[in-house]
């Protein structure tokens, strides 16, 4: 086998790889279990083979975790969670297409974070610590790690770079902005604030 990944002994160490890259340059601070929690994230959706709730829209995630047992609302509203920052981290682009904004999907992303954090608080001892309250609190930084994790990959695809910063050019995107300086590119912000 060929490629990136061939360096690799397995999906999540690469992926885990980038994510302490990613960390350390984007410059979040985030405990080794929220960055082990990120990584396997990115190696759940990478997956083909992975079920996934039959809701499409986060909403509609929402309306069956609001009633659900513990077990199936924590199930549920991680499965939002992670859904939202996939989307706006790894995928920002995609977001374009949709009716409802970027804010939308970091709101609903960090309270089913924390609705999370509070059933595994309530009903499993607290089971996973201080990941998802972390994911709730850090989102913003969590998402710069995935679009820089996403940038470090767009470097070696000149077409995708060029889209990029085409988005980058028309939005003004922070998140797009992180992604081409991690694959490299100078931008015009930062050639103007390199002259002050």
């Amino acid at each position: 086998m060929t490629g990136v990944l061939s360096n690799d002994d397995n999906l999540f160490d690469y992926f885990h790889n980038h994510v302490e890259q990613a960390r350390s340059g984007a410059g979040v601070k985030l405990t080794d279990d929220t960055a082990l929690y990120i990584s396997q994230l990115l190696v759940d959706r990478a997956r083909t083979d992975t079920p996934r709730p039959t809701e499409t829209t986060l909403a509609e995630l929402h309306g069956r975790a609001a009633h659900a047992t513990p077990s199936e609302k924590a199930r549920t509203y991680r499965e939002l969670g992670d859904r939202a920052l996939y989307a706006v981290g790894y995928f920002e682009e995609s977001l374009d297409r949709q009716i409802v904004s970027r804010h939308y999907y970091i709101g609903m992303g960090r309270a089913a974070y924390l609705q999370v954090d509070h059933v595994f608080k309530r009903w499993y001892a607290d089971a996973f610590g201080a990941v998802f309250q972390e994911l709730a609190d850090q989102f913003i930084g969590c998402m710069r790690i995935l679009a820089a994790v996403r940038g470090a990959q767009a470097e070696t695809d000149p077409v995708e770079l060029m889209q990029m910063y085409e988005r980058w050019e028309r939005t003004g995107s922070e998140t797009l902005a992180v992604r081409l300086r991690a694959a490299g590119m100078l931008l015009t912000d930062d050639e103007t604030t390199a002259e002050a």
